[in-house]
C-alpha cells in the first residue's frame, strides 16, 4: 500500500469544467451505498439524481479535492436550501419524473423509487445543505474535513445561520467531532439507519 500523501499535497477549488463533474458523479456513484457503491444499471440516474442539479444549480458551491491533476474527492452544497429545492423540483426532478415515466432508466430500482418520493415529496432540513463524499484511495488525510471546514467558512461569510446533511451509520462518529447533532433518523432496515445532522454556524 502507498503511503498518504500529505494534505497539502492537495489543492481546493471549483469544478474545473465537464471532465471534473463527471469524476464528481463516478465518485458519488462508488462511494454511494456505504462504500459498496451503485451497480451499472443504476449509475446513469443516480448522477442525475445527486449531482447533477448542483452543477446546473449551484455549481459555484461545488468544490473538488484535486490530486496530480485528477479529482480525489468532492464537496456539493448549497446556502439556501428552500430556493434550491424549489428550483431542483422544477427545473429538475419534474423533467426527470417525465422520463422515468416515459421509459428511461429501465430496470433501475432507484427511478422507481423516485417517482414514489417525487409524489410524496419529502421535506428537507433548512436553510443550507450539502453531502460530502472522497474517492476510497484518497481518504484517510483530512479531505473531508477540509472541505466542511471551507464550506463551513464560506457559508458564514454569507451570514448562513446553519447547515444540515444526511448520512447513514458510518460517518455519524466525524460529523459529530465537527459539531454536528443528530437531528432525527430513521431505519431503513435492520441495522441500517439514516441520519440527519445539523451544525448551527453562529
Amino acid at each position: 500500500m502507498e503511503p498518504l500523501a500529505p494534505l497539502d499535497a492537495y489543492t481546493f477549488d471549483q469544478p474545473r469544467g465537464p471532465a471534473d463533474w463527471e469524476a464528481v458523479s463516478d465518485i458519488c456513484c462508488s462511494t454511494a451505498d456505504s462504500g459498496k457503491g451503485v451497480g451499472p444499471e443504476r449509475r446513469e440516474f443516480f448522477a442525475e439524481y445527486w449531482v447533477r442539479p448542483y452543477e446546473r444549480l449551484a455549481p459555484e458551491w461545488t468544490m473538488v479535492a484535486l490530486h496530480e491533476g485528477r479529482v480525489a474527492g468532492y464537496l456539493c452544497g448549497c446556502p439556501a436550501t428552500a430556493r434550491f429545492v424549489l428550483a431542483r423540483h422544477f427545473l429538475i426532478r419534474w423533467p426527470l419524473f417525465l422520463r422515468v415515466c416515459g421509459g428511461a432508466y429501465p430496470g433501475c430500482p432507484d427511478a422507481a423509487a423516485f417517482v414514489r418520493r417525487f409524489i410524496g415529496l419529502a421535506r428537507d432540513f433548512n436553510p443550507a445543505h450539502l453531502h460530502v463524499n472522497v474517492d476510497p484511495g484518497h481518504q484517510g488525510r483530512g479531505i473531508g474535513k477540509r472541505f466542511m471546514e471551507l464550506f463551513a467558512m464560506r457559508l458564514r461569510q454569507n451570514r448562513v445561520p446553519g447547515l444540515h446533511l444526511v448520512c447513514g451509520d458510518g460517518p455519524v462518529g466525524f460529523y459529530q467531532s465537527l459539531g454536528f447533532t443528530e437531528l432525527a433518523s430513521l431505519e431503513l432496515k435492520a441495522g441500517a439507519r439514516l441520519h440527519a445532522m445539523g451544525l448551527i454556524l453562529g
